[in-house]
């Protein structure tokens, strides 16, 4: 029974005579019945003919085979799986004709599986492959139905459907000039993923001549993780200075891994304050009118100008890359003249703890280098609290503002896009970059889940934040803890309950001054470690080690860095914070397990989980059965109104006048009256109807003019 294209294969689950073209395809087949069932492999041993030196034999396990020997338990470990001697393996030979076969499976595994994350594993596989979802033979045909259910709504970039805004701006201005035929790619694009999701967001801002000016779409997920990770946000302009045919801006953000999201993409065919202002307006539109805490962008005046227009709550941040990269360029008069600039620069920005010393410096750099009249260097200083380091204390940043762009979050599209690439191209990679971020957040979560970090130091606070960090965060953590030993403190200063240290780092060779307030459990370090990326630095810890404190204090211990940082959900300011079913299902499989452990320690324990899990199974059954019909007019209902939030102009204004009318109308006397909300609800759809038939009729998407018969 060869399955040399086992893709297809419907019975996915190993069993004995299975055929193999080579001990690698073998191997490949396992890793993927692995991760669809929770768990992750390792090769336990292979060996080779004496005549031949060929292969002949190969046995591959779970991860947690064997036991871990003692010897491996100290501090020089990586991190690794916990080993707990499961015999669960696939044992392959190699027959005289070449084929391998599978010789003898073990299923059975003696420690708890992942369901919850190898079902993303799952979707990610029919993301990838859409007409494979029948090879999961492990799951019954309705919990199949029920994870492509749970696909549409996870927001892959397959599963993308569009809620449709349109949105005339009657200014002169550029538009995109888009190739021949590109106005019937995107609009066929749209239709198919529309029909798929109606969560996913797109708008077009059309000129006074109805051509396309400016373009916005945000798939479902990115508008389902903005509800975790609002914190931060990148509005990216590089490439729409790199390719002319392509102005691309992403909107980019971070998750609990330390992994680029994205929270939305734009064409925009010019930098004017009117092409800026309808751009954030829709993008806040998209994200439920929730403003992120944090925006980071170029230093651009009327991008500026927009985000305090439509954004006056939201720290405005400059890129420091940005910044600096401009250097060479705009300031290559004084570079030549002076070698020594660019160093004095650099002590200024990241070497001035306090803002008088920045200040000091900065006006010592204007007289000495002759900038009095450089127009870019003044506007440096105006608008130095956008980016100066001194001047972010209280600035929250995610660990996006780097000094270099090819270490910063919005990078990872360099490998996508280049100077010539058309819109066509870009729709095809578009699906690859969606699904390169969902599968390196899935490994990451399940790496995370699955696997206990290393600890490299007796330290309280590595074993404190061990258990609470993503394995990400907790390794940029585990460095920072590491580094303590290299720093010695020293009291500076005594006012009341605050005391100032002086840390000397050896290792960076530099004096940090650190503050410490007893009365309020506070320490600051002027490094802004934790203002930059989110956890203490070896500085702030050294004096908290001094101060007889062995853990970290829980103000200092974000949410959005650890593994829980995605398990429930909180209505906070006014937000509204939505829960997909596919987070639903991963939150309830990781309670699941945890009252399944508790469960099993005794009869007692096992009896009383066992009822409530009947009870709850028989409950659930009973509210789907009695509730169907309601959830399809509440999903109908819920749609027509997302419908109506976004219909905006001149048929929203004449939607509002229809509004009035009915509110004065009486609808009979003696019979049932029509609700005003179902009323509305009509028009909305009405209306939604009109726009979409008067556009697709009147306006072509691409950069010519309409034609007229």
């Amino acid at each position: 029974m060869a399955v040399a294209g086992f893709e297809g294969e419907s019975n996915f689950e190993p069993r004995n005579g299975i055929e193999f073209e080579s001990h690698e395809a073998a191997y490949s087949f396992y890793q993927e019945y692995a991760k669809s069932m929770g768990f992750t492999t390792s090769i336990k041993n292979s060996r080779r003919s004496k005549k031949s030196k060929e292969f002949i034999d190969a046995k591959f396990a779970c991860s947690r085979y064997g036991v871990t020997p003692e010897s491996d338990s100290g501090s020089s470990r990586r991190s690794s799986v916990k080993k707990t001697d499961c015999k669960a393996s696939m044992h392959v030979k190699r027959r005289a004709d070449g084929k391998w076969i599978i010789h003898e499976f073990i299923k059975e595994h003696n420690h708890e599986l992942l369901p919850a994350l190898a079902y993303h594993f799952r979707i990610n596989r029919n993301l990838a492959e859409k007409n494979n979802i029948d090879i999961l033979h492990v799951v019954s045909e309705r919990t199949r139905k029920t994870y492509v259910e749970m696909s549409r709504q996870s927001g892959g970039c397959h599963n993308a459907g569009f809620s449709r805004d349109v949105d005339n701006q009657f200014d002169k201005g550029r538009h995109l000039s888009l190739d021949e035929g590109d106005a019937q790619v995107l609009l066929e694009y749209f239709k198919r993923i529309k029909k798929e999701n109606p969560r996913f967001f797109y708008a077009i801002d059309l000129n006074e001549e109805q051509r396309l000016r400016n373009l916005f779409w945000v798939d479902a997920k990115g508008r389902d993780d903005y509800v975790y990770f609002n914190d931060a946000v990148s509005f990216d302009m590089f490439y729409v200075n790199m390719n002319d045919k392509l102005p691309f801006a992403p909107f980019v953000g971070v998750n609990h891994h330390c992994q680029p999201i994205l929270l939305g993409c734009a064409f925009i065919a010019d930098e004017s304050k009117s092409t800026f202002l309808w751009l954030m307006k829709t993008w806040l539109r998209a994200m439920g009118g929730q403003a992120p805490k944090v925006i980071i962008s170029d230093q651009n005046k009327f991008l500026k100008t927009a985000i305090e227009e439509i954004l006056p709550n939201t720290r405005h941040c400059f890129a420091l890359w940005n910044i600096l990269e401009k250097i060479p360029e705009t300031l290559a008069h004084v570079i030549k003249q002076h070698e020594n600039f660019v160093s004095k620069f650099h002590k200024c920005v990241f070497k001035s703890w306090t803002d008088e010393q920045f200040d000091m410096r900065w006006w010592k750099m204007v007289t000495r280098f002759e900038l009095q009249d450089d127009e870019w260097f003044r506007s440096l200083y105006e608008d130095r609290k956008r980016w100066v380091p001194t001047y972010m204390g209280d600035t929250f940043l995610a660990g996006m503002s780097t000094t270099q762009r090819s270490e910063s979050m919005n990078s990872f599209f360099d490998k996508y896009i280049h100077k010539k690439i058309t819109l066509k191209e870009f729709v095809k990679q578009y699906g690859n970059i969606l699904q390169n971020r969902y599968e390196e957040e899935a490994i990451a979560d399940f790496d995370t889940w699955h696997k206990q970090p290393a600890l490299k130091s007796p330290s309280p606070w590595e074993k404190q934040m061990s258990t609470v960090y993503t394995h990400t965060i907790f390794k940029k953590f585990q460095v920072e803890v590491l580094g303590v030993v290299g720093c010695h403190p020293k009291k500076s200063s005594e006012d009341g309950t605050i005391v100032t240290y002086k840390v000397q780092d050896c290792e960076k060779e530099e004096d940090f001054m650190v503050t410490w307030n007893e009365l309020k459990s506070e320490v600051s370090c002027f490094c802004r470690l934790f203002e930059y990326k989110g956890f203490l630095c070896r500085h702030a810890m050294i004096v908290l080690q001094i101060c007889g404190r062995s853990s970290i204090p829980p103000h200092y211990i974000l949410k959005r860095w650890t593994k829980d940082a995605k398990s429930r959900l909180l209505i906070s300011e006014g937000a509204e914070w939505l829960q997909t079913r596919v987070q639903r299902y991963n939150d309830l499989c990781k309670r699941a397990i945890e009252l399944s452990e508790e469960g099993s320690l005794s009869d007692e324990n096992y009896n009383i989980v066992f009822r409530a899990l009947v009870d709850g199974l028989k409950n659930c059954v009973n509210v789907n059965n009695s509730s169907n019909n309601v959830l399809e007019c509440s999903s109908h209902v819920q749609g027509l109104r997302e419908a109506e939030e976004i219909n905006q102009g001149s048929l929203a204004t004449k939607s509002n006048k229809k509004k009035n009318t009915i509110r004065k109308r009486k609808v009979g006397t003696g019979t049932k009256v029509q609700s005003e909300q179902d009323i509305l609800l009509v028009e909305a759809q009405e209306s939604l109807q009109q726009m979409d038939e008067s556009h697709l009729r009147q306006t072509q998407l691409h950069g010519n003019a309409p034609r007229h018969p």
